[in-house]
């Protein structure tokens, strides 16, 4: 008698198949598609850190000074890089001369600021409704006060505008002490408005820019700007105490 050996047939495949067929799903066709598409996928996801990456050093360019942690940090590796790289740490004594060091004002509830600045913080806190101590706060940890600080990413003056920031808030000559501070108090009263008093995500805006607030929907994950945030409130706070 004979035999007849029938092949076995996997009808779970085949039910999976059948449902993809029907669903309109493309299925890889065989190992080196799954392989390929599984490789998209991943570029896709690393596109997606690279772009938060990217974010994060416009942030920090903002901010002024990216220093070489700030890029490890980012990146994730120590580079190695010919370009300079401003690593010089930020001191709580003004950047000025020691003759103007000398007239520094210093008076409980109010952030300690260069005597011949003070009328220009009180000038554009009138003009802009910005509380002076506020801008003081963001004066000492942009610059230290000094109105010739430059950052390795172009920010500038006391307040560190950066070229186009200071173009567009009329700022002519942004090492001018005066232009700048009320550039700066001009930036920070539209980031009040916009963000509803909200102190935080207005510091958040002027260190990494609205679009990165607005994208994350409150002060963006980049230590940085974290950073920034907690250090100007901790000034800010201490001068109202």
């Amino acid at each position: 008698m004979g035999v007849t050996v029938l092949p076995y047939i996997d009808q779970t495949q085949t039910a999976r198949l059948q449902e993809a067929a029907s669903a309109n799903i493309q299925t890889p066709k065989n190992t080196d598609e799954a392989v390929t598409t599984f490789k998209e996928c991943l570029a896709s996801a690393e596109r997606s850190v690279q772009a938060m990456a990217v974010d994060a050093l416009l942030a920090a360019s903002n901010s002024g000074a990216v220093s070489l942690d700030t890029v490890q940090q980012i990146l994730g590796f120590t580079p190695q890089t010919d370009a300079p790289v401003d690593t010089s740490p930020v001191t709580d004594t003004p950047a000025i001369s020691s003759s103007s060091a000398t007239n520094s004002t210093t008076s409980s509830g109010s952030v300690s600021s260069p005597e011949n600045l003070e009328e220009y913080f009180k000038e554009a806190s009138e003009t802009y409704g910005v509380d002076i101590n506020l801008l003081k706060a963001i004066a000492r940890q942009e610059s230290n006060f000094n109105p010739s600080a430059t950052s390795s990413a172009g920010a500038m003056g006391v307040m560190q505008l950066m070229p186009s920031t200071a173009k567009g808030l009329g700022v002519t000559n942004a090492y001018d002490a005066q232009e700048n501070i009320m550039g700066g108090a001009k930036l920070m009263a539209q980031n009040l408005k916009k963000y509803n008093g909200d102190v935080s995500l207005a510091l958040a805006a002027y260190n990494a820019g609205g679009g990165n607030v607005d994208k994350y929907g409150g002060i963006p994950p980049f230590k940085e700007t974290q950073n920034y945030v907690k250090k100007v409130l901790g000034y800010y706070q201490n001068s109202n105490a």
